[in-house]
């Protein structure tokens, strides 16, 4: 059978193929290609802040200065063109940069995924930023949970306003501009004004706030990127502007810049300049690009990178969020992941103290009741009625806004966590003690009353097992409620993650299951008692 024919004929169409497409290829202009359009047009367009000293402002001369004004300035440099700055405000950067009117953004720009939606965010971010917040003289406010409930400025539109209202149950109150935020702190209108903690600290050096304070540390602190056009992704440009702020933080420039303009030393800098000189195994730096143009995984912020970038654990739960939309933060942030774990140890610790109180306040004031000693027994049942028929919610509230209100003007302050031990074991501890003193009554067997002997103590721990067991059962439940004190444990952890990730079904179901397992535990430990101690 012949067999040279076919092969020649697909050659011969391969060839025209081939050539079909070159000629095509040539008749088609030169994909455009960003860094050359700039280096072409001499000028690179930078949208910078007019309006957010110390960062994008005008001098007295009228021209654009500030911290992100050097950074541009230092990319155009870089890129061997000048700059060509514009002004931008929060509202129209981001539409400036997608109409192609600007090359890129330098101001003030949060890194969030949303964003990385709508346009390229460049790795590493040049600077980073936390909210914070500025008291007014007086304001009685110690630490960050004595914030809560209370009234608090804004700026309309602030990245962090919601997340900062819902960890710490502000009322947050907002304004249209940051003159009539000004303005109604002067007045008295909030305790303190939530903003961007450089720009506070900014406003506390003017000398225009005397007798103001700045809270340390700042919150939600989050990198700023520089922002090109979407389709530059992975392009020239992106790596050329990511390579160029990696060798600012080796170098210590940005450091140097943060002091020129008397910023306070920011955390996110001086982290990123010992970590992007820092040498990997082969004396070349740790934070490099691999073969595919990415970062080491490890010089990334993990919040901001996608499954097929990690792998691992990591890359898995990544995998599950892209996929479910299932956000397992637990899994790949290891700081939530701390968060949890140290609420995890407050809920134990709350629960171990609250049982133990409840079961000494029932045995003690049950023991009394016994004894029917008079006017003592009607004052400590009308006592165990109170306690047994208020909300636990409302007795921390009482005990700590109430009771720790009047004392705060006395210049002293309660401990919220012994607070919430007291209000829950004496909350539990009052049905113990009915129940004690109703069992003590059965076990005299018609004798006037028990000796407080350990013999005795035990025989009534006894017949009233079962409703001590359920009270303990009860209050380890509750100890949720003293997250509204501000206590740091299960629930007030969750809410904090849930409020930076909004991934509020996953710590649901993941709170539920750790409360599942510590109540199992905590039967477990009755019925061990109950076996070994109480027969």
């Amino acid at each position: 059978m012949a067999t040279g024919r076919p092969p020649s004929i697909r050659r011969t169409l391969a060839a025209l193929v081939l050539a079909v497409a070159a000629l095509a290829a040539a008749a088609l202009p030169a994909a455009a290609d960003a860094l050359d359009d700039i280096r072409a047009r001499g000028t690179l367009r930078v949208g910078v802040k007019a309006d957010y000293e110390p960062f994008g402002f005008r001098d007295a001369a009228g021209e654009l200065v500030g911290y992100d004004v050097d950074v541009a300035r230092k990319l155009a440099e870089t890129l061997g063109v000048q700059p060509e700055l514009v002004a931008v405000t929060s509202a129209d950067r981001l539409q400036k940069l997608m109409a192609g009117d600007l090359d890129l953004i330098v101001a003030t720009l949060g890194d969030t995924s949303e964003r990385r939606r709508l346009v390229t965010m460049v790795e590493p971010g040049y600077y980073g930023g936390g909210a914070t917040v500025m008291l007014r003289p007086g304001s009685g406010i110690a630490g960050w949970d004595d914030l809560r409930g209370k009234p608090v400025c804004v700026l309309q539109g602030a990245l962090w306003n919601r997340p900062f209202a819902q960890r710490f149950l502000v009322d947050a109150r907002a304004f249209a501009n940051l003159r009539d935020v000004k303005l109604a702190l002067r007045e008295g209108q909030c305790v303190g004004w939530v903003y961007d903690e450089a720009a506070l600290q900014h406003e506390i050096a003017s000398g225009e706030w005397p007798g103001y304070a700045v809270m340390q540390p700042a919150q939600m602190i989050g990198p700023w990127a520089i922002a090109i056009n979407k389709q530059e992704e992975g392009g020239r440009l992106d790596q050329t502007l990511g390579d160029t702020i990696a060798e600012l933080h080796r170098s210590g420039w940005l450091t140097a810049l943060e002091a020129r303009w008397k910023l306070p030393p920011s955390a996110f800098n001086a982290r990123n300049q010992a970590l992007w000189a820092l040498p990997g195994d082969d004396g070349q730096p740790l934070c490099r690009r691999d073969a595919s143009g990415e970062w080491t995984l490890a010089c990334r912020e993990i919040a901001l990178v996608t499954s097929d970038e990690a792998q691992g654990l990591v890359g898995l739960s990544l995998q599950i969020r892209e996929m479910t939309g299932l956000d397992i933060t637990l899994l790949h942030s290891a700081f939530d992941r701390n968060l949890f774990l140290v609420g995890v140890l407050a809920t134990l610790a709350l629960a171990a103290a609250s049982v133990v109180g409840c079961i000494v306040f029932g045995i003690v004031v049950g023991w009394l009741v016994h004894r029917r000693v008079p006017v003592v027994r009607q004052v400590l049942l009308a006592l165990t009625s109170v306690l047994r028929m208020t909300p636990p919610l409302l007795q921390l509230y009482l005990a700590f806004f109430g009771i720790g209100g009047l004392i705060a003007t006395l210049g002293l302050t309660i401990d919220a966590f012994a607070v919430a031990v007291v209000v829950l074991s004496c909350y539990a501890g009052a049905a113990n003690a009915i129940a004690f003193a109703e069992a003590a009554d059965v076990a005299a067997r018609g004798s006037t009353h028990l000796a407080f002997s350990g013999r005795d103590i035990a025989r009534v721990m006894r017949l009233s097992y079962p409703a001590v067991m359920g009270s303990a059962v009860n209050i380890v439940k509750a100890t949720g409620m003293a997250s509204m004190i501000a206590v740091p444990e299960l629930v007030h952890a969750s809410t904090a993650i849930i409020a930076e990730n909004g991934n509020p079904a996953v710590m649901m179901n993941i709170l539920l299951g750790c409360y599942v397992l510590l109540i199992f535990v905590v039967v477990r430990i009755f019925s061990f008692i109950q076996a070994r101690v109480l027969t």
